[in-house]
C-alpha cells in the first residue's frame, strides 16, 4: 500500500477528524480530496468564469443567486444573460455562426479559479 509523509500534528488533526466522524483516517483524506473546491468569488458573491471557444477567451462572472452569466469581454462588455446557456450561444453565435449555437451553459463555463465546469457549482 502507498504512504504518504506527513507532520505529527497533521496526523493527529486527521486522526481527531476520524474519531469524530467515526471512519478510518484514509476516508478522511479521501473525503477531503472529493470535496468541491469553493470558488473564492469576488466579494460580491458572483465567481469569476471564463470559456476559450475557437481559441478566442472569453471572461464574464457568474451570479449564483440568479443564475445570470454577465460576459465582460469584448463585444458583450458588461451585457447580462439571464441563464449560462444563453450567454453561451452568444459567444458560440459570434464566433462560430454558421453552427447551430444551442449550447449547455452548464458545460460551456469554467470557473476561473478552480478551472472546473460551471456545472460544478450545482447542487448535487
Amino acid at each position: 500500500m502507498p504512504a504518504i509523509e506527513i507532520s505529527s500534528d497533521t496526523y493527529a488533526k486527521l486522526s481527531a477528524i476520524a474519531t469524530w466522524e467515526g471512519i478510518s483516517i484514509g476516508e478522511v483524506v479521501t473525503r477531503l480530496l472529493n470535496r468541491k473546491p469553493e470558488p473564492r468569488g469576488r466579494g460580491d458573491g458572483r465567481v469569476s468564469v471564463h470559456a476559450v471557444y475557437r481559441q478566442v477567451r472569453v471572461e464574464g462572472t457568474y451570479d449564483p443567486g440568479t443564475q445570470t452569466v454577465t460576459i465582460d469581454s469584448s463585444p458583450w462588455e458588461g451585457e447580462e444573460f439571464s441563464k449560462p446557456s444563453t450567454a453561451a450561444i452568444a459567444v458560440v453565435t459570434r464566433y462560430n455562426p454558421e453552427r447551430n449555437a444551442n449550447t449547455n451553459g452548464w458545460r460551456f463555463w469554467r470557473v476561473s479559479d478552480t478551472g472546473r465546469l460551471l456545472d460544478s457549482l450545482r447542487e448535487t
